[in-house]
C-alpha cells in the first residue's frame, strides 16, 4: 500500500503543472500542497490504479495534498463505499473543487445517492447543501431516463429556497440543478409548479420561473420532443 502511495505521489510530482498551482493559489485555492494536475491527467492516473478502497481512503485522508483528495473519489470501488463513509467524506470535505469531483465520479454512482441528496440538501452546512445539489445534477445527467426523479422534490424544494437567496456557491449549484431537473418532465413540474403558485407576488420567482420555463423549452425543441 504504501509504496503504491508513493507511486502515486511520484506521478503527482511528475505532472505538476506550476502555472496552474500559482493560477489557483491568485484565485484563493486553500491547499497546502497543489500540484496543479488538470482533470484529464488525474483521470489517466486513477485510469491506471487498481480499484481499492483502503488506498481511496488513505488518499482521501491526505488532506494536505489536493491531488490526493481529488483521486480518492476516482479509485474508491463503487461497492465498497457505504453511507457512513459518504457521510464521514461530507463532514470532512475541503471546498466546492473536491465536492464537485465526488458528485461526478463516485457519489452520484451509489445505490443511496438519491437518499443521500435528500439528506444532505437540509444540511445548514453551505458546502453540505452544494453538495447535494451537485450529487442531484451528477445523478440526473448520469440517469436521463429514470422513472426515480420525483424522489428528488425535496432537494429541489430546498433548490428553489437557495436559488433565490445570495448569490453564492450554493446558490450556483442550486439554479444548476433546477435547470438540469427541467430534462425530467416529472420534476420539472414539480418545481414550476412550485414557483407558479408565487410568482404573481414575487419579482424574483417570475425571473427564476421564467428562466427555468425558457430552459425546457430550449432543450424540448433540441431534443425534438413536444412542448407540455
Amino acid at each position: 500500500m504504501q509504496q503504491e502511495l508513493k507511486e502515486i505521489k511520484l506521478k503527482f510530482r511528475k505532472a505538476m503543472n506550476g502555472i496552474v498551482s500559482h493560477h489557483m493559489r491568485a484565485q484563493g485555492a486553500d491547499y497546502k500542497i497543489n500540484f496543479g494536475l488538470t482533470l484529464p491527467l488525474l483521470k489517466q492516473i486513477a485510469a491506471e490504479t487498481q480499484p481499492n478502497a483502503q488506498l481511496a481512503t488513505e488518499l482521501w485522508n491526505d488532506t494536505a495534498v489536493r491531488e490526493s483528495m481529488m483521486l480518492a473519489p476516482m479509485v474508491y470501488p463503487i461497492e465498497a463505499f457505504t453511507e457512513a463513509e459518504a457521510d464521514r467524506w461530507l463532514d470532512t470535505m475541503p471546498n466546492t473543487e473536491v465536492a464537485d469531483i465526488c458528485c461526478k465520479f463516485l457519489f452520484s454512482q451509489l445505490p443511496f445517492a438519491l437518499r443521500k441528496a435528500c439528506e444532505w440538501s437540509h444540511s445548514d452546512k453551505p458546502l453540505q447543501q452544494y453538495t447535494a445539489f451537485q450529487l442531484t445534477s451528477a445523478w440526473l445527467i448520469a440517469h436521463p431516463e429514470s422513472p426515480e426523479t420525483s424522489r428528488l422534490e425535496p432537494v429541489a424544494n430546498a433548490a428553489i429556497t437557495q436559488a433565490l437567496g445570495k448569490r453564492d456557491n450554493r446558490s450556483f449549484a442550486a439554479v444548476n440543478m433546477l435547470k438540469q431537473a427541467m430534462r425530467h418532465d416529472t420534476l420539472a413540474s414539480h418545481i414550476l409548479s412550485a414557483l407558479r403558485a408565487k410568482a404573481d407576488t414575487d419579482e424574483k420567482v417570475k425571473a427564476l420561473l421564467d428562466e427555468l420555463a425558457e430552459e425546457q423549452l430550449l432543450y424540448r425543441e433540441f431534443s425534438g420532443r413536444d412542448s407540455l
